[in-house]
């Protein structure tokens, strides 16, 4: 006997809508760590959004295109970093000088973002080395600024070299 009534699977309600996966994929490309996005009072915790990644084949495309955008988003990051001049102190004498501090500080800035752009999308900001090949059919490592990476490339330089 039908009664027109879907049975409910229990449990809580699920927060998962396209309004809630268009601002967390939004948020994500430009940029915005998801430890930020998850502190929002409407948004669920990082558990919850890694289960639809897990469970839902459509955010996990629309997060991935999301974190690509984003790899993009810090690139361009980095080069408002560079441009943005340093705290700048001036001495007794009144020498304009930089702080030390704030270029360490920026320079820490880039390399984080710079690391996370090779990671989200290593084929545009990953390292490239050539390992073997020639000018028409090199075979490329992807490598993103590790210290393999930088064994490899000193290995073809070597190799290279030697020819």
């Amino acid at each position: 006997m039908a009664t027109g009534k879907t049975k409910h699977a229990g449990g809580r309600p699920s927060l998962y809508t396209d309004v809630l996966v268009d601002e967390i994929c939004g948020r994500l490309a430009s940029g915005e760590p998801m430890a930020k996005i998850v502190q929002s009072a409407h948004m669920p915790d990082s558990v919850t959004i890694y289960r639809w990644l897990r469970e839902k084949p459509e955010f996990q495309q629309r997060y991935a295109d999301a974190r690509k955008d984003g790899a993009h988003c810090l690139a361009d990051q980095i080069q408002d970093i560079v441009d943005t001049e340093p705290l700048a102190v001036f001495d007794e004498a009144g020498n304009k000088r930089y702080d030390a501090g704030s270029i360490a500080h920026n320079r820490l800035r880039m390399d984080a973002r710079k690391w996370l752009a090779a990671k989200y999308l290593p084929k545009v900001y990953g390292e490239r080395t050539v390992v073997a090949g020639d000018d028409e059919n090199p075979v490329v490592l992807e490598a993103s600024f590790d210290i393999f990476g930088e064994l490899l490339k000193n290995l073809a330089l070597k190799r290279q070299a030697s020819e």
